[in-house]
């Protein structure tokens, strides 16, 4: 309709402004002419029509774009990953953990749900998860342990997968059989003294070790039938121990991932660098019992400056010991690593030393207002986005109720200040 307005707007004009025989010869250039303008507008219009189709179509790109960047957050990658590392640790193979849930991984999942008597879906609800995760955490640090080192030659890594579920439904698990002692033979029993005196044995002090206390604190968690959730923390004590084991195994799997990529070095040798590591920390960390977490992080960084290595490298060697302390239940390498990592600006890591202060684990037992600071500064840098060990929001939330109540280090020690009694006299 726009092409004949213009056409026959051009006729209407040269009709005009020429004479009529002039016209009628020059009728058909003056057509030809109006078509050609009319094309041009057309073809003008047709490329505007182009380009903001051609717009159009790039904001939907942008928009599904966007939709796929953030459709899976940093957290929820990290549960992913932590997922399909016990899948393959368990035998459902899932191949790379890279935290994203695709057909092989839905494959695994509905396997191992067929195998502990779940509904067959490919997708895990919250108890299938925790079961999972905190069977793999109980696996790492249990399965060397008898009986389950036994179960673990003998069916594998699914068989003690089934045993940690028999044991969820109150089906015990078979003890180790002790061999029978022979008998006494006859007259080698001494003969008892006339004088009874009460026994004179010197015990030295005995370290507190994080692998017997998270055996303890996954069997129990195991008869719970899951991890204490953010809703119903009704003991914040046993809540703060779940939640350190947990920290413990995803330091040892973190580890591992960046041992892997460390060239020509063994684990002896990695090991011997991490006492060195323990050893270096120690006049930063004088009195972490007593201190605020603001003062021991200020010495920490600044000796971590002074020593002339590149900050990213002493965080990967930080995250490395941390793992390879807890595998080798070396409770002082694991805490002077988690300082390190806190006083290098990982402050997520500042949980680590919270849980080692209100334990006693490479530290002094029983600092709660201190640990309670650590605590809530790794509490503040997750809440931040700063998240480190599988920081999901539930592990948050827990963390945070389980912290309530528990005092705030005052900062400077003070006599106290008693209101006036009235004298009697």
């Amino acid at each position: 309709m726009f092409t004949k307005s213009v056409c026959a707007t051009l006729v209407a004009t040269s009709l005009v402004l020429v004479p009529a025989k002039e016209a009628r010869a020059d009728e058909a250039a003056a057509l030809i002419g109006g078509a050609i303008l009319g094309g041009l507008i057309i073809n003008e219009v047709n490329k505007n029509k182009a380009r903001q189709r051609q717009q159009q179509q790039q904001q939907q790109t942008r928009a599904r774009t966007t939709t796929r960047s953030s459709g899976i957050s940093a957290a929820q990658r990290e549960q992913n990953r932590n997922v399909q590392s016990a899948l393959n640790y368990f035998g459902y193979n899932v191949g790379a953990v890279d935290g994203s849930i695709g057909r092989k991984t839905r494959a695994g999942i509905s396997n191992y749900q067929s195998d502990m008597g779940y509904s067959i879906d490919g997708r895990l609800d919250d108890a299938e998860r925790s079961f999972l995760l905190n069977s793999h955490q109980r696996a790492q640090a249990s399965a060397h342990v008898a009986p389950y080192n036994q179960i673990l030659a003998s069916q594998g890594q699914q068989g003690l997968l089934r045993t940690y579920r028999n044991e969820q439904l109150g089906i015990p698990t078979p003890q180790v059989q002790q061999a029978t002692a022979p008998a006494p033979t006859q007259n080698t029993v001494p003969a008892r003294a006339n004088t009874g005196a009460l026994p004179d044995f010197t015990f030295g002090e005995q370290a507190r070790s994080a692998n017997e206390h998270c055996n303890e604190i996954n069997v129990l968690t195991a008869a719970n039938g899951g991890l204490t959730t953010g809703g119903n923390v009704t003991d914040a004590e046993f809540a703060l121990n779940e939640q350190f084991c947990l920290a413990r195994t995803q330091a040892i799997a973190e580890s591992s991932r960046i041992e892997a990529t460390i060239p020509n070095l063994s684990a002896p040798q990695i090991e011997a660098q991490c006492q060195g590591l323990t050893q270096a920390m120690a006049p930063p960390m004088a009195g972490v019992d007593s201190k605020s977490p603001s003062q021991i992080i200020a010495d920490g960084s600044s000796f971590l400056r002074n020593s002339g290595k590149p900050m990213d490298q002493l965080v990967s060697g930080g995250k490395v010991c941390l793992g390879v302390g807890y595998r080798t239940d070396d409770a002082e390498m694991a805490m002077a690593s988690g300082v390190l990592l806190a006083s290098a600006g990982q402050l997520g890591y500042s949980e680590i030393v919270s849980h080692h202060l209100r334990e006693g684990f490479g530290a002094a037992q029983g600092q709660g207002a201190v640990a309670g600071d650590w605590m809530r500064m790794a509490i503040n840098a997750a809440q931040s986005g700063a998240t480190v060990l599988g920081q999901t929001p539930d592990r948050i939330a827990v963390l945070s109720a389980a912290l309530t109540g528990v005092p705030a280090q005052t900062g400077t020690a003070a006599l106290p200040a008693f209101p006036s009694v009235p004298s009697g006299n």
